[in-house]
């Protein structure tokens, strides 16, 4: 359950990464975020550089990375040591999961992304879990995360409602089941009309106090 945006490319010439850098600050910063460069390398062989930005343009969405690896592939924020290692085989999938965040962090994402992109990265891959990307259509990305925070919302108030026992609260295949049970009531009441009322959460026995002896 969630709405990211996942991407990964090549950075075309290694020589342009500061102009690469520039441009990113630059365009975070008409978009409201804050940018951070950032350079490391590895212990054990200071000319394998990482190096980028790493821009947040929320609050609640995730940093985005915009970081580099010696071999000039983007890479995310958990992969900057394997980089500076030389570990990985190839371009690696970067994400920004965005729907804790407002809607136009997502947009703003998105869009510089595009930039970056255009001006750098031709053979940069985005797959848009908000469908934004490829339709340019705030109203129904605005629905997608409107859906999304009333399962959120739905689902925190059904383990208010139906809560465990502190005894059944510690067995993980009894908490993973009622998650999954209290998921499918809110998914059936955001699929109903609104005229009608939500499916009630059935109370099995196992959800209840364990017997004694």
């Amino acid at each position: 359950m969630g709405i990211t945006i996942h991407y990964r490319g090549s950075l075309t010439d290694p020589i342009r990464i500061e102009e690469m850098e520039n441009r990113v600050i630059e365009l975070a910063t008409e978009l409201g975020g804050s940018p951070q460069r950032w350079h490391s390398t590895c212990d054990h062989d200071p000319q394998r550089v990482v190096r980028g930005v790493i821009v947040t343009l929320r609050p609640g969405q995730e940093a985005t990375s915009l970081l580099v690896s010696p071999e000039g592939w983007l890479i995310g924020l958990v992969d900057i040591e394997a980089a500076e290692n030389g570990e990985l085989e190839e371009p690696p999938w970067c994400f920004v999961k965005t729907q804790f965040g407002p809607v136009e962090g997502h947009v703003a994402l998105v869009e510089l992304l595009t930039c970056v992109k255009d001006e750098f990265i031709p053979n940069l891959d985005i797959h848009d879990e908000g469908d934004y990307y490829t339709t340019r259509d705030v109203e129904t990305l605005r629905q997608k995360f409107t859906f999304l925070q009333a399962a959120i919302d739905g689902l925190a108030d059904g383990l208010r409602q139906h809560g465990l026992t502190p005894e059944a609260a510690e067995d993980p295949e009894i908490v993973a089941e009622r998650i999954q049970r209290i998921a499918k009531s809110v998914h059936q009441t955001l699929g109903r009309p609104p005229e009608q009322t939500p499916a009630p959460v059935d109370d099995d026995s196992k959800f209840k106090d364990p017997p004694n002896g």
